[in-house]
């Protein structure tokens, strides 16, 4: 799990980087759960595979054809099976 960086939103932001970008790594069964209000629990999972953009200070989805923002402070956890990749301080 990823420590010590104080900016949760650019912890997120560099590690979903990494898992895009580096030749041993990927996106392939990771999951990001971010805050959604309204959600049970508050909490909303998606596959990162499904995410259309990735943008500096947020991520981008589709929903119903229309693009979601969803800005990486909302992001709680991001894991990749059971292994937890990235929890956000509560």
């Amino acid at each position: 799990m990823v420590k010590g960086i104080k900016n949760g939103s650019y912890m997120v932001k560099k590690l979903l980087d990494e898992l895009r970008w580096h030749p041993e790594k990927s996106l392939e069964d990771v999951e990001i759960v971010y805050l959604h209000r309204g959600a049970p629990d508050d909490r909303k999972t998606v596959k990162a595979t499904e995410v259309k953009r990735f943008d500096r200070g947020y991520f981008v989805l589709l929903h119903h054809g229309r693009e979601v923002y969803i800005p990486y402070h909302r992001v709680l956890e991001i894991r990749r099976g059971e292994k937890v990749l990235y929890r956000k301080k509560s």
